[in-house]
């Protein structure tokens, strides 16, 4: 398997630019999971999105009112700090004490899965964005206990989105095989498009019924052919106005985002001299160390 710096070019510059292998593999994504991603290109990434992408900035707003639940005139400031923190975390990427990020990644058809770690650095600025924004808005009345959590999960989701844009146009592949690569969405469209701008294979919502989720099959001049959920076809005007979906798994109902579709969690290690301790206050019991803070040990009666 190979180990790249995406977010740095492979090739270097000039004529080694134009000096390449023959026999390079120019599709090594397929089945080939572990990468190295660089740090500060997904943070800058990250500030990017926040301050020029409407959808992202139209997705935090309603962030912002779910948790915290803002009326929209007060939207702007919040977004604003949002903001203000991704460009501060972006200069601070010099100050990280690692620089790149060891990821995993499948990517088989239709299925994309992306496992990393995140810097400490980032997840305590990420807790603190959090709580300034739940403490500007509630001044000091005790809010939902899930609400810093729906915070840091939208955070970690647009992490993950500038991860994955990293990877996609890394500069590791052979001329032109980085553009067969598929720009993954993980949020929906909160504007309408024409249906003929989406690609093959991409998902989308129709005003009528923006319950209902459909994937594109066919596309011609004159028609695009597409599915829902349940697997009916439909053909529609490629100049119809939708909204894209994200590309992230759906419920078994095939319409609805999965829970689990992008989770991250905490993960903590003891180191010990032993596996096995006796427990002073339980007679006739032991515990056994299982790896995880916040886990209950196991107990075990011996004699």
């Amino acid at each position: 398997m190979g180990m790249h710096n995406f977010g740095g070019k492979r090739w270097g510059a000039g004529l080694l630019d134009d000096i390449r292998s023959q026999n390079d593999q120019n599709t090594r994504i397929i089945g080939d999971f572990t990468k190295m991603v660089r740090l500060a290109p997904i943070l800058k990434r990250m500030h990017e999105s926040v301050a020029k992408d409407e959808n992202w900035r139209m997705h935090f707003k309603e962030v912002l009112v779910q948790c915290l639940k803002l009326k929209w005139c007060s939207l702007p400031s919040f977004l604003d700090e949002i903001e203000s923190a991704c460009k501060k975390l972006t200069e601070s990427a010099s100050r990280y004490r690692r620089q790149t990020l060891q990821t995993r990644f499948f990517e088989t058809g239709d299925n994309f899965y992306l496992g990393m770690e995140f810097p400490r650095e980032y997840v305590c600025w990420k807790r603190e964005l959090a709580d300034n924004l739940i403490s500007r808005a509630y001044m000091g009345v005790t809010t939902s206990v899930s609400a810093p959590d729906l915070l840091m999960h939208h955070i970690d989701r647009l992490w993950y989105d500038s991860c994955l844009e990293i990877i996609r146009t890394g500069d590791v592949y052979n001329p032109g095989a980085r553009h067969r690569v598929p720009r993954l969405f993980l949020i929906k469209s909160y504007s309408e498009i024409e249906l003929s701008k989406l690609l093959l294979g991409d998902s989308f919502t129709l005003s009528q019924v923006p319950a209902q989720r459909f994937e594109i099959l066919i596309k011609r001049p004159s028609e695009v052919v597409a599915r829902n959920a349940q697997g009916f076809l439909v053909t529609l005007l490629p100049t119809l106005k939708v909204k894209r979906e994200s590309n992230l798994t759906r419920t078994p109902d095939g319409n609805s985002e999965s829970n689990v579709a992008l989770a991250t969690f905490p993960v903590a290690h003891f180191v010990n001299h032993r596996t096995m301790r006796p427990n002073e206050t339980r007679t006739g019991y032991m515990y056994t160390f299982i790896g995880d803070e916040q886990a209950t040990p196991h107990f075990m009666r011996y004699r």
